[in-house]
């Protein structure tokens, strides 16, 4: 696509060759062609991005919803995070204390994210705490906050005193990226969903949006019989999803067909690596890098998908500043998944191999 500037230069010289005169500047002439070429241009730019919009390899956004829309898709909103809080008293009360549905805590810091909790809890006369689920104020993977990082209590509950988890939040998730939803919608045009095939389950099961991905087992108990295992976004589907896509899949089921919807196993997954730096790279930095790509590649499993050396091999070598690495004594490098289970990387360990 042509620049502002070459619309213009190119538009002068054309009058230049057909006037023998240039274009004085700021003349009515200049003025009008540079109204002219702004115009020609904004068209340009307008055009390009239609263009891309048009091809599902190139769409991003709502213009990639509206393809998804075309294949029977939608693109997957974001889902909440989740764990539970423990509610605490200094000295033991007389009376029960109450800390209604709702209540807002937080996690202190600079990353300041708000919990609400689930239901009524009552922390009873004689007991020092109490506790109670949570559930984030937005979805997002933000949501997944590590083990003792809450501690602010928002919303003010005379009589309580603190407030801690002691495990971490999980469950939470960003809502659909463009390269996932592109994925999905190319995927449709290779595997043709008939209504009777695995794909057509599938399609089915991933109308949830805490289901990131599915595992479809025809013949799963003999002729005429199918399993589907549901995974989360790292965590357990919960079991209204299960009944909800059931009842679903079960009402839109071919005839004569037994489909049984299960929640896939969670496998976690321990990953020990020492990594070898290019000249001039610092180490905590390359080491966050390679962080980040190990957890986009475990977000990215599916349901049944097993590990191997090479494929996390190929992931720490696209780091940029990673000359060499391998696994750290005693760890394990091949992880074979179950079809009715998926893996979450539950630890990771990065050492400098100096």
């Amino acid at each position: 696509m042509d620049s502002y500037e070459a619309i213009l230069n190119r538009m002068k010289d054309k009058y230049t060759e057909l006037s023998g005169y240039k274009v004085p500047e700021l003349s009515d002439t200049d003025i009008r062609m540079k109204l002219l070429a702004g115009e020609i241009y904004n068209s340009e730019v307008n055009l390009e991005f239609l263009r891309r919009q048009m091809f599902v390899a190139t769409a991003s956004g709502e213009y990639l919803s509206m393809h998804a829309a075309d294949r029977g898709l939608s693109r997957r909103k974001a889902s909440k995070a989740s764990g539970t809080v423990r509610f605490s008293v200094n000295e033991l009360s007389a009376e029960n204390v109450t800390i209604p549905a709702g209540t807002v805590v937080a996690t202190s810091g600079n990353a300041y994210i708000r919990f609400l909790t689930d239901a009524d809890v009552t922390l009873n006369a004689g007991s020092y705490s109490v506790g109670v689920r949570c559930t984030a104020e937005t979805g997002g993977e933000a949501g997944n906050v590590a083990a003792n990082t809450i501690s602010l209590i928002v919303t003010d509950v005379p009589g309580i005193d603190r407030v801690a988890n002691a495990a971490a939040f999980s469950g939470g998730a960003d809502a659909e990226s463009d390269e996932h939803l592109r994925k999905r919608v190319l995927d449709s045009y290779v595997t043709i969903d008939n209504g009777t095939n695995a794909a057509y389950y599938k399609r089915l099961a991933l109308t949830a949006d805490d289901v990131r991905s599915v595992n479809v087992k025809p013949m799963a108990d003999g002729v005429g019989t199918v399993d589907v295992y549901l995974g989360g976004y790292g965590v357990r589907v919960p079991g209204t999803t299960v009944t909800k896509i059931s009842n679903l899949i079960n009402s839109q089921r071919e005839l004569n067909v037994r489909v049984t919807v299960y929640a896939a196993d969670v496998v976690g997954v321990n990953v020990g690596i020492e990594i070898k730096l290019k000249p001039g790279y610092d180490f905590l930095s390359v080491k966050s890098d390679v962080t980040a790509a190990i957890n986009e590649f475990f977000s990215q499993l599916e349901v049944g998908e097993s590990i191997t050396a090479h494929r996390l091999g190929r992931v720490i070598l696209g780091v940029e500043g990673v000359y060499d690495y391998g696994f750290l004594d005693g760890e394990n490098a091949h992880f074979d998944i179950d079809d009715s289970a998926f893996a979450v990387l539950a630890s990771l360990l990065i050492r400098e191999d100096t």
